[in-house]
This record gives structure tokens, sequence and C-alpha cells, in this order.
């Protein structure tokens, strides 16, 4: 990044915001020369986080546990052997965060803001080198995971940007209810596009690119995916703060939509009797696709074993015909799993929490079928 410690010491978030802007301000000349998108110009990134505990200040040690833990994975120990991690507090709430690979020597940049229910990680470094520092440090940490939203809940938010239209889209496509077989992207798209993609191809968007006026000229442009990543490729001078607001607005609904999907608010109680149990409370989700047919339900628990749970993520047991015990080693949680005609649905247990349940929502909608929708159900349940 273009930006020292000392030039931001004492900054809030917007300051913050406002002040990385300016690597991606164009003047109207340069905006109209901007033909295509995906160029390696400079662009503003943010990534937004969910964290089980404050981590803040402490990135660096949070590190060198993953890299002691033998019970970690391989890849995430070398990873942080292998880097540096640096912190410095810019204000209460806000540090700037340097990942240095010596072997490469070169170090990565990012500005951390709590937000109190998401990270922001903020930064306008190239993408393909925060695919191999940043991003990782994300991935690896175990109290770190990115926010995600269904392809309805992404649409819906991408749309409701004020002054702004789609200029484009990736959508996944999946054949027979199951296996990808081709990523669809569109620039410059037309209105109907994406429904068109998603009727033909059951094609569901994975990433959304906006264009936004100020009447009559595109003033910003920009991105978001599915995966908590905001993107704004160019802003034209004197629409920064319009730009920031954008950016602001847009990533404060991409964490309420994901609090409202996973967040697990009923406190799950089991009461024994004789013979069974009755449950006080409880949160469900459920992955539902209306057009997948109903007669493929008895091969979605063999698809589930052989494409999810074959994955070392995770342990199964079963109770009956339809229904699945699920540990998930990485979060260490328990949650179970009912099929129900051609639904899935995830029942939280005592113990459950947002961390596992988004896992394996991401799990089935991003690689096992992604045209199912999802829903969530919180009840409590007074005894007779």
């Amino acid at each position: 990044m273009n930006i020292e410690l000392s030039e931001i010491k004492g900054y809030d978030e917007r300051e913050i915001v406002l002040e990385l802007i300016t690597e991606v301000t164009k003047s109207g000349e340069e905006m109209e020369e901007k033909e295509t998108r995906g160029s390696k110009s400079t662009d503003l990134k943010l990534y937004l986080v969910n964290s089980s505990e404050d981590i803040q200040g402490r990135f660096d040690k949070a590190g060198m546990d993953v890299a002691d833990d033998k019970n970690t994975k391989k890849a995430a120990r070398e990873f942080f052997n292998s880097i540096v991690i640096e912190e410095d507090e810019v204000s209460d709430g806000i540090s700037f965060l340097s990942v240095t690979y010596p072997r490469y020597e070169r170090t990565d940049e990012a500005i951390v803001v709590d937000r109190g229910d998401v990270f922001w990680i903020l930064t306008t470094e190239l993408k393909e080198w925060l695919e191999d520092t940043v991003e990782k440090v994300i991935k690896y940490l175990p109290q770190l995971e990115r926010v995600y939203l269904s392809p309805d809940e992404l649409e819906d938010t991408m749309r409701s940007i004020a002054d702004s239209e789609i200029a484009g889209f990736t959508a996944e496509y999946h054949a027979n209810h199951k296996d990808r077989d081709a990523t669809l992207q569109f620039h410059g798209a037309e209105k109907n596009d994406l429904r068109t993609a998603e009727d033909a191809f059951s094609a569901t968007p994975t990433r959304i690119e906006f264009n936004q006026k100020n009447s009559p000229a595109t003033a910003i442009q920009g991105s978001g995916s599915n995966d908590g990543f905001l993107k704004l490729e160019s802003v034209r001078e004197d629409s920064e703060a319009k730009a920031a607001d954008t950016l602001l607005r847009t990533s404060e609904m991409f964490a309420d939509r994901d609090i409202e999907q996973f967040r697990v608010n009923a406190d799950t109680s089991w009461k024994l009797f004789q013979p069974g149990f009755v449950v006080d409370e409880y949160t469900s989700i459920e992955l539902y696709d209306p057009g997948r047919d109903e007669t493929e339900a008895d091969s979605l628990d063999r698809e589930l074993e052989e494409e999810v749970f074959s994955k070392h993520r995770y342990q199964t047991g079963r109770w009956g015909d339809d229904t699945f015990f699920v540990y998930d080693k990485e979060h260490e949680e328990v949650f179970e799993l009912g099929i129900e005609s051609n639904e899935l649905v995830l029942h939280a247990r005592e113990t459950t929490t947002a961390y596992s349940l988004r896992a394996f929502c991401r799990t089935v909608l991003d690689e096992f079928d992604s045209t199912y929708s999802l829903r969530k159900k919180e009840t409590r349940v007074k005894a007779q």
C-alpha cells in the first residue's frame, strides 16, 4: 500500500477508507478510458471476517500458536513458520498489519478494523499476492472465518446499492444438481441476464459487479462476492465520499445478513422424559430447492457421504435412515443433519455455533449443489 503508518495515526474507520480510496481515484478522462475490468490496476479490497475471539494486536501470537500445534494442518504450520507478522496500533480498534515473506523479500500490508461483529481487513495490494499472505492468515487462523452470503442474499444486497446497476456477474453452474460443469461470466450485463442464467442453467451468482452513477456519468465501479469480499475498482474524482459511504453501508449489510443467516440465538435445551425427550428451543437452517426432483432423495444421503463427508473435516454417525450427527473437527462442534425429502436441514445442538453451520452451508452451496437456497428457523417449543 502507498500509506505509511505515521500518516494515519489516530484516524477513525471512515478516514481510513477515504485515505485508501485516494489510491483508486481517477479523473473523468481516466474513467472513460477504463475499458475492461480485471486489469492489474490498483483496487481497494475489503475482507469481512468473523472472529470467535478478539485477536487484534495478537495476530503474530495466534499464528505462532498454530505453528506449534502438531494437531493443525501441515500447510498451516508451514505457512506461519515461513512468514513474519507485525501489527501496530493506528487508533482504538484499528491496527496496521504487515505480513512478510522473508524468502521472497516481500511484505503485504493491510488495515484491520474491529467492527464488533466482524473484522474489516482493508488493503490495496495485488490480489495474486494477497492469496499467499493475508488471505492465508485468514484461512489458517482458527479464530477467523470469512463472512458468507448465499446467492440470494448476495443478489439482494448488491441490488440494494443506491443509484447503481449490475454491470456483470460470475455464476456457478451445476448440472443435474450435483456436478459443476462450468462457470458463467458476464460483463456489461443487461438487466435480466442474471435471471436468465438462473432460469436456463440453474446458475447462481458468486460475484456481482456494479456501476454507481453520479448522474449521468459513472462515478464508482466495484464488486461484491459471497465469500465476504468487496472491491472498489475505480472512483471518479469528487465521488470519494459517496464511494466511502457505499463501502461502509454495503459491508454493514453483508455482516448483518451473515449474522441473520447463521447466528445461533436460541439456547437449545433438551429435557429427558420417558420414553423420549423434548426440545425447548432450537435453531435450524434449511437448504432447499423446489426444483430438485423428490425422487432423488434416496440418493441424496449417498451423495453427501461421497462428496461432503468424505472430506477430512467431518466425522459422522447415523441415527435412523434420515439423520446424521456431524462433527466438524476444525471447529470441534457437533450439529445434526436431517434429510427431509429433497431438503437438507441443519439443527444446532447445545454447543453448536455459527462457525460450523456456516462452513457446512458454504461447502454445500459452493461445491455440492449451488441450486439450493437457504432459510433459517428459530422456534421455542412449549411442552404440552
